[in-house]
């Protein structure tokens, strides 16, 4: 009862999370391309733990074993396909290739199923192969989206966003762990754990990642302004140029206190300045060699410096929160962390020390 309760449960999780998605698209999702790939994940995904079901269980047919090979060479592709869809990142030739070993199979495995020996080993093989490939580029390029994008939200918003992503890393952390343990158990065969409850070990660690993807997928938005597109080739500008819109950018931040809005973003500073949000963020990463999150702090931290060396307040309480507000931050951990990132010392520390 229990080894057949096991071997269902990463099926009946993937059942689950497809039953879910296809509600949610149904229903009207906000995002449909983010939606519609997951789902596709998990339809897969479903197709692939009910063929390890049915061969676990003793109920395995030629069918069966089709539809495995082509689903297993399909998850970790259609995964990517999720991951650029929810950081809006345009699906290129690369999902593509990835998918192509899983559309080789659908030819390959009949035939060798037909001569069968050797040739049905070498399919396995290549299947295994292209698995292992498949798992490393998946994960390697994943991350690669990811910091991209985080790159994207510092170049957007002055107030940090990176708590957005930080259950998206944790999912492609843990699947690069499992990305390893999968490879081990394709070298390993299904036939290692056949009518053994050495399954439980595969069998729980997948089911959690599995609702570890689809818990994540369920909750993470991003926002519309991370849309990835190839950014116009600009115009060569000239030093006094470049001068003329640093400038501009300073002045408006100094005199204009534009650092101080709590929601501001690089379009926010690109209309003060009568520019674009391109030239905006290009002067300041390659004038400074900050993000615009992060140059966008300095005058933040600079200010609030400013309220807590002032000795007009009744405690220290009053200062910092001042601080804190009237310098442009949401919230007060982001306070503590960027002034101390930025100081070497809390507001707190660093008052006590300035308090004129």
């Amino acid at each position: 009862m229990l080894y057949n309760w096991i071997i269902s449960l990463p099926m009946m999780l993937c059942f689950f999370w497809a039953v879910f998605f296809i509600v949610r698209f149904l229903r009207g999702s906000d995002e449909p391309r983010i939606t519609v790939t997951i789902l596709i994940f998990y339809i897969a995904s479903t197709v692939l733990y009910t063929n390890h079901w049915l061969y676990f269980s003793d109920h395995q047919s030629i069918i069966g074993a089709y539809t495995y090979f082509i689903a297993n060479l399909s998850v970790y592709p259609i995964y990517y396909m999720y991951l650029r869809a929810l950081t809006r990142t345009k699906t290129n030739f690369e999902v593509l290739l990835l998918l192509l070993p899983a559309l080789a199979m659908t030819v390959l495995f009949p035939i060798a199923k037909h001569h069968g020996g050797e040739l049905m080993e070498g399919v396995s093989r290549f299947a295994r192969i292209c698995f292992a490939i498949q798992v490393i580029w998946v994960w390697w390029r994943g991350s690669r989206l990811l910091r991209a994008t985080q790159q994207r939200l510092d170049n957007t918003y002055a107030d940090d966003r990176s708590y957005l992503l930080h259950p998206t890393y944790l999912i492609q952390h843990l699947l690069g762990i499992t990305a390893a343990f999968s490879m081990c158990l394709n070298l390993l065969g299904r036939d290692f754990f056949a009518e053994s409850m050495m399954v439980s070990i595969p069998a729980i660690i997948m089911s959690a990642l599995l609702f570890g993807i689809g818990y994540v997928a369920a909750h993470t938005t991003l926002p519309q302004e991370t849309i990835h597109t190839e950014a116009p080739q600009a115009k060569e500008t000239t030093i006094e140029e470049t001068d003329a819109l640093m400038q501009a950018i300073t002045t408006v931040l100094r005199e204009q206190k534009l650092f101080a809005l709590p929601d501001l973003t690089i379009q926010d500073l690109a209309s003060a300045v009568h520019s674009n949000r391109t030239y905006v963020s290009q002067c300041i990463n390659r004038r400074t060699g900050l993000s615009f999150s992060q140059y966008i702090a300095r005058y933040r931290v600079e200010h609030a410096q400013q309220i807590l060396r002032d000795s007009c307040y009744g405690t220290d309480k009053e200062a910092v929160m001042d601080a804190m507000t009237s310098s442009g931050f949401s919230s007060d951990q982001t306070f503590y962390r960027v002034f101390k990132e930025i100081t070497g010392e809390t507001p707190l520390q660093y008052r006590h020390k300035n308090l004129q």
